[in-house]
């Protein structure tokens, strides 16, 4: 399958944005772009020294940069950040320049994978009612820019399998 734009991968923290998107990549053979790590080589600095650094706005500014920067390669597969999408400066260069599909998955699945993992600056002190709050929050965003939803209930290989059938439409 030929690609014309890049797939860019959205949904909350925790889906499987990037695994789903490794195995895209690689059955589709184009290039993995995973916006954070894109971020986290540009600046030198770890996402949490960034927040540190500068604190969220700081942290969203130069993820706009990375936005505007990534629709110029060419074709692949980008995993955004899960806040990328929920500001529409990001939302609306993305969704011209890309097809959109976000990856979904059940609350309590994202919760447990987030609270092991310490390298996520904004769930550290927020409770599960907080941290369900800002998920339905950034849902609403999800749907306004999305081509297509996508569940990763069960494998990565079927969730990338879903993503093909849907694109290849």
């Amino acid at each position: 399958m030929q690609l014309n734009q890049s797939i860019v991968l959205c949904g909350f923290m925790a889906v499987g944005k990037t695994s789903v998107g490794h195995l895209l990549s690689e059955t589709l053979n184009v290039p993995f772009i995973d916006t954070d790590a894109y971020l986290v080589v540009k600046t030198k600095m770890s996402i949490p020294e960034i927040f540190q650094k500068g604190g969220e706005g700081y942290f969203r500014d130069l993820e706009h940069e990375v936005a505007k920067e990534v629709v110029l390669l060419p074709p692949s597969i980008v995993s955004t950040g899960g806040g990328m999408l929920t500001f529409d400066r990001n939302g609306e260069i993305l969704k011209d320049h890309s097809t959109i599909v976000c990856i979904t998955r059940d609350f309590d699945a994202i919760y447990a994978t987030l609270k092991s993992d310490t390298n996520r600056p904004l769930v550290h002190q927020k409770t599960k009612e907080e941290i369900q709050a800002m998920y339905l929050a950034r849902i609403s965003k999800y749907k306004k820019y999305a081509n297509f939803f996508v569940s990763n209930n069960s494998t990565v290989l079927e969730c990338v399998q879903k993503i093909i059938d849907l694109i290849s439409l």
